[in-house]
């Protein structure tokens, strides 16, 4: 009787483990991972194997036996033969003395190289109980955790592996990158980590610049975004950010130079020259302004938005025939075109304030016709 529930004990335990390996044989990737809604289970229910069962049935274990079980596993293990090697690391392991702590790691190795994403996970916690430190097994199971979309799950993993290996910057755009999807502004330090080991850097520059926009708003990545610049200043792309990122802080002339030197890399850029007239007109020069326009009207003939903007200026800078012209010109590109009509109510009520103050008089009937 006795050894028939030995026998179910045995049967019941492969069966969990086998069970859990195939639910995991889906599609994805070479694991066949199949993402999985977030939640706060993060370590296998069942820890339990069929090895364990086996290990309680034996007798005396002496040192040389396990010697001998680690050089077995050893072997197996060097020559990719897994299958084989497991049930020898697995007793080394489950003995926890002799190189309990090398076994569990080959173990794990073992079933990720056999593509056992669930017993790879099993192993891992199962070994990070006894050997918290164990940076093999933080790899595997960080790795497996966020690819099953387990985010959550994996960023303890990436977290203890930053901790020893702190220069690492494979485990350091990992963690940052699982920061910011569990919206933790952990994400910037850990980004600036990657800053400070390469300065020059402009990947690692611009993304910092892109998690301090997301965590603390458009002005707080400006620096970021011209350190990110300064380190590639051939960059159009970075120029472009950083040029934006000083007009949505009001620092206009802080963007100039970026966008200047996006525009002198290509003249044809036409959000640079765009960003450009913005800042002009932040910082009241208009006729700057109007020059940056028309370089776009230039190189997109029928931009009807940016006649607009072209009379606008020429609005603020009182010269309302010309700014009438460019409105006159958008509706050509453009008929019907909303915008204009406003802008040319603006005009008209520009001019009646204009010739008030200029004729230093009160409001006249005419006026109101206006």
């Amino acid at each position: 009787m006795k050894a028939v529930k030995r026998m179910v004990i045995v049967i019941f335990s492969f069966f969990l483990v086998s069970s859990w390996n195939l639910s995991y044989a889906q599609i994805e990737d070479e694991f066949g991972l199949e993402e999985e809604p977030q939640n706060e289970t993060c370590m296998p229910e069942i820890l339990q194997t069929i090895y364990d069962v086996q290990f309680a049935e034996m007798e005396e274990i002496s040192d040389t036996d396990l010697r001998k079980w680690y050089s077995f596993g050893s072997e197996y293990f060097k020559n990719k033969n897994y299958e084989a090697a497991l049930p020898y690391l697995w007793n080394v392991f489950l003995a926890g003395k002799y190189r309990a702590d090398y076994a569990v790691r080959k173990i794990a190795e073992s079933y990720f190289n056999l593509k056992y994403a669930d017993s790879t996970l099993l192993a891992c916690y199962r070994g990070l109980e006894k050997y918290p430190d164990q940076t093999t097994l933080h790899y595997f199971a960080g790795f497996l955790q966020d690819n099953l979309g387990r985010y959550r799950c994996a960023i303890p993993h990436y977290e203890a592996l930053v901790t020893a290996n702190p220069q690492e910057k494979n485990y350091l755009e990992k963690l940052a990158f699982l920061y910011l999807k569990d919206e933790n502004d952990k994400a910037i330090e850990i980004q600036q980590q990657l800053v400070d080991l390469e300065p020059s850097n402009s990947e690692y520059n611009s993304r910092l610049a892109d998690y301090i926009n997301h965590f603390l708003g458009p002005g707080g990545a400006l620096e970021a975004h011209m350190n990110a610049w300064k380190s590639n200043p051939d960059n159009i792309e970075l120029a472009l950010r950083a040029g934006k990122a000083a007009y949505d802080a009001g620092r206009y002339r802080d963007a100039m130079d970026p966008l200047s030197r996006a525009i002198a890399k290509d003249s044809k850029n036409v959000e640079a020259y765009e960003f450009r007239a913005m800042c002009c007109e932040g910082a009241e020069n208009y006729s700057a302004a109007i020059a940056d326009y028309k370089k776009i009207v230039d190189l997109e003939a029928e931009n009807a938005k940016i006649m607009c903007a072209i009379a606008t200026d020429y609005k603020h800078l009182h010269q309302f025939a010309n700014a009438k012209y460019w409105v006159n010109r958008a509706l050509q590109a453009r008929p019907g075109y909303g915008l204009a009509y406003i802008t040319m109510a603006e005009i008209y009520e520009a001019a009646v304030v204009y010739c008030q103050n200029s004729e230093k008089r009160g409001r006249k009937y005419d006026d109101g016709l206006v």
